[in-house]
């Protein structure tokens, strides 16, 4: 059948948004990308875990995996701070980075209709459009909205109120160029993904390409603190001009204070890891946090990925959660005869995999930041995103 005639707008320009769009476009979809960001985005060239539904799109494009990601033969897990070797499991992961997949599909879609300092700051609806509000001044109208603004989603907490709330730990974030480190610590990580486990947080490990097809790959960490909320979090995220922020301290804002905690903490681990973490040039720290939802359609708004459930990393699925909703909404839209049915089968499907994943995080992160059993191998803390039982949202009638 034809693709909806209706005009559809993309608050949120990241992965969710540019794949939501990009399909919806190749359909023949009228459709604009509102992003709150000045210029495209930039993920600091932290690193993600390849799943199927985060690269589908830009493979159906003819992109080869070899170029935007690295291979892996095994998973290690190890002690954090003697290098005693817990267990290792052979694994064929490979891995990319926010750069390789974003820029991808920001490639691809182009500039011409990726609006740029477009802040949502309102929202409201009538039986036919939607109208949006942006902080500069300016107005937008579509007959539908898809909200995929992330986790700190102006769009869910305009229709709901929901904010993300505090998992009550942070991650420092690194990324190494070759030569920063010595030889025998780059090949300590090279080829595998590492766990460093600690009885009060853990550490991630893994080789990542580099920020161009001919450069040599890199190395991303994650190091999560459990830091209570209040006083400690509070002067965590408090960067060098005295202001509170509320999501992440980049490293050209970091109180040097807080970097000098994360240094000095750093030096107690085993040596690979306190390598990492000294030798990071531009270390960052995030607050995890999680939110959900029990609707996604919402009139003529719709919310997915991070905008819809919020999840923590650790099953290293979330772009892939986001990349999914992305996907089938857009073939709801270009597919069905029944949109408003098949947007409520949409819904009833997401929601049931966006909710199992949260548990299954959240269930991995009660093991790995309190020096519970974290056994390798274990099917329980697999990567990628649990099976669900509604059927596909396409329908052919």
């Amino acid at each position: 059948m034809s693709p909806t005639t209706d005009r559809i707008a993309v608050v949120g320009g990241s992965i969710s948004g540019l794949t939501a769009a990009l399909m919806l476009r190749d359909a023949g979809v009228d459709v604009d990308v509102y992003e709150r960001s000045p210029q495209p985005l930039s993920g600091f060239g932290t690193g993600i875990v390849v799943q199927p539904e985060l690269v589908h799109y830009l493979l159906e494009q003819g992109v080869e995996l070899d170029s935007i990601s690295v291979p892996s033969s095994s998973m290690e897990y190890v002690d954090a701070l003697t290098g005693e070797r817990v267990g290792s499991v052979p694994a064929d992961w490979r891995f990319t980075s926010y750069d390789s997949i974003y820029g991808g599909l920001y490639e691809l879609f182009g500039p011409e209709r990726y609006h740029t300092s477009k802040c949502l700051v309102g929202l409201s609806q009538d039986s036919e459009t939607v109208q949006m509000r942006f902080s500069d001044g300016t107005k937008a109208e579509a007959n539908w909205v898809i909200g995929a603004d992330g986790g700190a989603s102006v769009v869910r907490k305009r229709l709901l109120g929901i904010e993300p709330t505090y998992a009550g730990y942070v991650t420092w974030r690194g990324v190494l160029q070759p030569g920063e480190v010595a030889d025998d610590v780059w090949n300590y990580f090279n080829d595998k993904f590492t766990y460093g486990l600690l009885d009060d947080g853990h550490l991630i490990a893994y080789p990542i390409p580099g920020r161009e097809n001919a450069e040599s790959p890199r190395l991303n960490f994650q190091w999560y603190w459990n830091v209570a909320e209040g006083p400690d979090l509070d002067e965590l995220m408090t960067d060098v001009r005295g202001i509170r922020l509320p999501t992440s301290v980049h490293n050209n804002s970091l109180n040097p204070h807080n970097l000098r905690q994360f240094h000095s903490k750093g030096e107690s681990l085993f040596k690979p890891f306190r390598d990492l973490v000294l030798n990071a040039s531009s270390p960052f720290v995030t607050v995890v946090a999680d939110a959900t939802v029990d609707r996604m359609v919402h009139g003529r708004v719709l919310l997915i990925g991070d905008a819809a459930v919020t999840p923590r990393p650790h099953a290293a699925a979330g772009g892939a959660k986001a990349c999914d909703d992305a996907r089938t909404l857009a073939e709801v839209f270009t597919k069905n005869h029944d949109l408003r049915g098949s947007l409520q089968s949409w819904e009833t499907r997401q929601l049931q995999q966006g909710h199992a994943y949260l548990n299954k995080v959240k269930k991995m992160a009660s093991r790995l930041q309190h020096g519970g059993s974290f056994e390798p191998g274990n099917p329980a803390f697999a990567f990628g995103l649990p099976k669900v039982d509604e059927p596909s949202v396409v329908t052919n009638s």
